[in-house]
């Protein structure tokens, strides 16, 4: 875990150019979800400090409640009754809500942010919910980088989020 965040940090000790970059500004760090605490205690405990010592921008968001925190209670009483209708369409309701509110609260933090990094953790408790290919796409313009820590493998080129074939086409940066 060590060499993948020491990896991360000569990727994002410098400041991103004004314009960020043409491709697009996402690193994945890329984890077995069963080291999911491993790299949350070593994130926390080791390399923000380090961060913080070397004055680095940046800014962590949290996604273990983010379910509970970015619905209200309408929006999910009228998921609820869609599930009894349709399952696969109340998910995907549930999906599409969720990615957006992701989207809305990156860009959020990228403006209070510029130039600097969102490192994004805890991804594991949005599975299945989210595509996180489809939320980093719409993140493209940001003008910082975003991190995310993700919980699952890369096989055949291909990632897998939760040992789940993923099937987005991440142009992010792979720490594998």
């Amino acid at each position: 875990m060590k060499d993948k965040f020491d990896e991360l940090f000569e990727l994002i000790k410098d400041p991103l150019p004004p314009g960020g970059v043409k491709t697009d500004n996402s690193i994945i760090f890329v984890y077995p979800p069963d080291k999911e605490l491993d790299f949350r205690e070593y994130l926390l405990d080791t390399f923000v400090p380090l961060l913080q010592a070397r004055k680095i921008r940046f800014r962590l968001l949290d996604l273990g409640g983010f379910v509970f925190e970015s619905l209200d209670e309408t929006l999910v009483q009228n998921l609820s009754e869609d599930e009894f209708d349709e399952y696969q369409w109340m998910k995907q309701g549930l999906s599409r809500q969720i990615e957006r509110a992701l989207q809305e609260q990156v860009t959020k933090l990228a403006s209070e942010t510029p130039g600097g990094t969102i490192i994004i953790y805890s991804a594991a408790s949005l599975y299945p919910l989210v595509r996180f290919g489809e939320v980093l796409r719409e993140l493209r313009e940001s003008k910082c980088r975003i991190v995310l820590g993700f919980p699952g493998e890369e096989r055949g080129g291909k990632l897998h989020y939760m040992n789940q074939p993923d099937g987005s086409n991440y142009l992010a940066i792979k720490i594998t």
